[in-house]
């Protein structure tokens, strides 16, 4: 089967998801209650269940993405997005994903006027979306460690001053900024909902998915299972964080050059082969002619291995990069 009739297909389809998307977008307001009940309804098993049962009754797509991706996808998308603060559903995000695939290849293919264009726009368009839940994920964590250290004192403060450790985090959720205020009122809320301190410090732990909040937990659980003074122990750990960005900050400063140089290295070539197809699409006509090597019963130029063998050694080079100029601490 010709693969632009598949493309125009995909295409079309896209087109209609929009326009389902702009549907549920105008409908969101009738929607507000079952997805803020979806937020928090999570705590106990049989209210999970009735949301779940009420998110299925809003719609056919919905029902259906679930059944194509699985709900474990489903489940870890909405945990990246809720990780990003990015106030999206799951399946807005994929219908998101699904439309940029077809208004870049739509681009490329009419706008720039060739089929290679829009396939690299097509596949633009669907890791665009990947790479910005990434980077907001990495920016959100990073601010929220940089305020751990001076929530954990004020914490220590209001410990000593005769607050408990709920009142405590409380105190830190109305005097800081986000996005520790936004974390620890959703924690705290949940406490209110029916679930349990420590559930609720474990929900935040994956939400925010940092190795200095597991310290903090795990110190705050050993505690309240062993004994000891909390006092002391959130007095510690809040050091120990703040040497910890101190020596990460200067590994950061030793490496960056090293990292710089292999990202450049990287995506130069990558960065060169784009401008070609875009510019010049008969460039790499004769790396898909002969001659031909005939693996597993199947011709293939031998320019498609040349080509494969390269960016399997550029991969090679910026893994071994990526690993000599990073470092744990």
């Amino acid at each position: 089967m010709p693969i632009l009739p598949i493309i125009y297909i995909l295409v079309v389809g896209a087109i209609l998801l929009l326009a389902y998307g702009l549907y549920l977008q105008v409908t969101r307001r009738r929607t507000i209650l079952a997805e803020r009940l979806e937020t928090y309804a999570s705590i106990e098993e049989e209210a999970a269940r009735t949301t779940d049962d009420d998110l299925q009754k809003l719609g056919q797509l919905p029902r259906f993405l679930h059944m194509v991706f699985g709900p474990g996808y489903m489940s870890r998308v909405e945990e990246d997005l809720a990780r990003a603060d990015i106030p999206m559903r799951p399946t807005e995000y994929l219908l998101l994903r699904v439309v940029l695939v077809g208004l870049g290849y739509l681009v490329g293919r009419y706008v720039i006027g060739n089929v290679q264009s829009g396939l690299i726009l097509a596949v633009a368009g669907f890791t665009g979306p990947i790479m910005f839940v990434r980077v907001h994920q990495n920016r959100r964590r990073s601010k929220f460690v940089r305020q751990l250290a001076d929530a954990l004192m004020l914490l220590t403060n209001s410990l000593r001053s005769g607050y408990g450790f709920l009142k405590g985090l409380e105190l830190i959720a109305k005097e800081m900024g986000d996005p520790i205020s936004k974390e620890l009122n959703r924690m705290l809320r949940e406490v209110n909902l029916g679930t349990t301190v420590d559930d609720a410090l474990l929900n935040l732990g994956r939400r925010v998915n940092s190795q200095d909040l597991d310290i903090v937990i795990g110190a705050y659980l050993v505690q309240k299972d062993v004994g000891g003074n909390l006092t002391e122990i959130m007095e510690k750990v809040a050091e120990t964080i703040r040497e910890r960005l101190r020596i990460q900050g200067d590994v950061r400063v030793l490496t960056t050059q090293g990292k710089l140089s292999g990202l450049v290295v990287g995506l130069m070539p990558v960065a060169v082969a784009v401008i070609l197809v875009m510019t010049a699409p008969d460039y790499f006509s004769s790396m898909i002619g002969p001659p031909m090597k005939n693996i597993a019963g199947y011709d293939v130029p031998m320019g498609v291995l040349m080509m494969a063998g390269a960016v399997g050694w550029q991969f090679i080079g910026f893994y071994m990069i990526y690993k000599i100029v990073s470092m744990k601490v």
